[in-house]
């Protein structure tokens, strides 16, 4: 009997290291594994000519739940967003899987992918209700090489933030490092620190960068901006930029875009889209132009 119930307990701790969801460990470097549609479009670009011009996004979706209408999920309303926006590269917050939060227990990152014909990665910041919480990217073009860092937290009991990377494969033979990131939202909540670890690990590459995210701090932050503006061009820069939170009534500016190095890009637009019901967040989007 010993015997039978040492081989039962065995066969069920196999069980559920097969079973493991390839989004976690939660623990450095927690390397992400690609979503099931990275490379569904765009793939075999390498004869096509070189973009002169590339469009990115940066939206927190706040889990795809209308904040005019609690307790649901509106997946095709987020989609609808970004399809009308048609951004090249799209960054994404506060992204469900399997959460069951309001009831919804789907990939919405697979699922908004799949609606706007892009590939994506999810990168899972904390396990959450019955599933997962944390960032996204989508790319119109194959993502690769995903890494996933977790970022320090000022206190044991502030929510886990990460920094996610992928390697888009642009047409013509030519490609971009993205990195999307959501920082911490309480004050003390050590975003300094977060961006010092951001800028550390992608210091780790000589690429162009693209980034963007909600970075819950105000052009006023001197002190965080001034180690931003060290590392990254951002694509609107000062209190005048327009308001991004919250959508119903925007009344600051805490997501933001940039990009390295300053002379690979020449900014053509910034614009902040007026659309107030899918999210809490305006979605931002800029358009540049390659200096090649």
């Amino acid at each position: 009997m010993m015997n039978n119930a040492k081989s039962i307990m065995v066969a069920a701790l196999l069980l559920l290291a097969c079973n493991k969801d390839p989004y976690l460990p939660n623990t450095p470097p927690a390397y992400v594994e690609l979503g099931s549609s990275d490379a569904t479009y765009g793939n075999n670009n390498d004869a096509e000519p070189k973009m002169a011009t590339i469009k990115y996004m940066t939206y927190n979706i706040h889990a795809a739940n209308p904040p005019g209408a609690p307790g649901t999920v509106d997946i095709n309303a987020i989609a609808n967003v970004i399809i009308q926006a048609n951004p090249d590269v799209l960054f994404l917050q506060e992204v469900d899987k399997g959460t069951n939060r309001n009831g919804y227990t789907g990939d919405m990152a697979k699922e908004i992918a799949a609606l706007v014909k892009m590939n994506y990665s999810f990168y899972s910041s904390i396990a959450y209700m019955r599933g997962f919480y944390g960032i996204a990217i989508l790319s119109k073009y194959p993502l690769k090489n995903n890494r996933k860092y977790m970022l320090p937290k000022a206190n044991a009991t502030d929510e886990q933030r990460v920094l996610g990377i992928a390697t888009v494969d642009l047409p013509g033979v030519d490609s971009l490092t993205l990195a999307v990131t959501h920082l911490q939202h309480t004050a003390g909540g050590g975003r300094l620190a977060q961006i010092n670890e951001v800028i550390s690990h992608l210091s780790k590459t000589s690429d162009r960068i693209l980034i963007g995210g909600d970075l819950n701090e105000n052009p006023s932050a001197t002190d965080f901006f001034n180690v931003f503006d060290g590392a990254f061009t951002r694509t609107c820069v000062g209190v005048n930029c327009p308001n991004t939170s919250s959508a119903q009534n925007p009344t600051v500016i805490i997501d933001h875009l940039g990009f390295r190095p300053s002379n690979a890009f020449g900014i053509l637009s910034h614009n902040v889209i007026q659309e107030r019901v899918a999210s809490d967040h305006l979605p931002v989007i800029a358009e540049l132009k390659f200096n090649r």
